[in-house]
């Protein structure tokens, strides 16, 4: 045996001495001071939105056929429910620290939650705003409130149906007459997409216009489907949101 290999002993126990007193320290530290577990990444999920039913029988409507009320609410409706729980899901899991431009998981899914829940609750409004004409107010009868702010803001009636069956000619998403409470009147508001639409604007009266609202029963003709639609309209169900949104106002 060398004085070197004396050396590499001495050198080996001590390492072996020093490395068990950090040990003991840390572990009378940590007795000491309890580590605080970090935070799970994202937020907990919200509970899952349910589907809910058609309020009418689909095949009631006047111009609007079963099939096509059917494949919209099952195929289109659900899916958009379906597809923000599952969103809202992966979004428990997201760590929002990551976020950042350009792209990211928590920023994506971010977007893919908010034009999801946009196309559940709008498609649930415009379901909610049709009824079998004997079972709504047969042809247009508004209420006090609603009567007055369509008035204010466009006249006569016969303007306003021209407003939003234009806007509805032009627009490939949704039409929507909205109470206003920043301007205290009523406006037409369109978007082509989910993720957009009117802040601190009450929906009154929903039209969904992309194409697997009516390309089953016309093809691409809009203009029928907005005057099927029309014919249609739950007005009593406008009036009543309309009441609710006037205490905004």
């Amino acid at each position: 045996m060398n004085e070197h290999d004396i050396d590499r002993r001495t050198f080996g126990a001590g390492v072996a001495v020093a490395a068990a007193a950090l040990l003991r320290a840390h572990d009378a530290g940590a007795q000491t001071h309890p580590a605080t577990p970090a935070p799970a990444p994202g937020t907990p999920a919200l509970p899952d939105r349910a589907v809910a039913p058609l309020p009418f029988a689909p095949g009631a409507l006047q111009g609007l056929s079963e099939r096509l009320l059917r494949s919209h609410h099952d195929n289109k409706y659900a899916s958009a429910v379906r597809k923000l729980n599952e969103v809202r899901h992966a979004l428990a899991a997201a760590d929002p620290d990551q976020a950042g431009p350009y792209w990211s998981q928590y920023g994506s899914l971010k977007g893919a939650e908010l034009a999801a829940r946009n196309s559940a609750v709008l498609h649930e409004l415009y379901f909610a705003n049709l009824a079998p004409p004997s079972s709504a107010d047969a042809g247009v009868s508004l209420g006090r409130a609603t009567a007055r702010l369509v008035g204010d803001r466009f006249g006569s009636m016969e303007r306003f149906e021209a407003q939003l069956r234009g806007a509805a000619k032009a627009a490939s998403g949704w039409v929507v007459l909205a109470a206003d409470a920043s301007t205290h009147t009523l406006e037409v508001v369109q978007t082509d997409g989910h993720a957009f639409g009117a802040w601190d604007a009450v929906p009154l009266l929903v039209l969904d216009v992309y194409e697997h609202a009516y390309a089953l029963d016309f093809g691409a003709d809009k203009n029928a489907y907005f005057t099927a639609f029309w014919r249609n309209v739950h007005w009593s169900e406008v009036d009543r949101r309309c009441t609710q949104a006037v205490a905004r106002l």
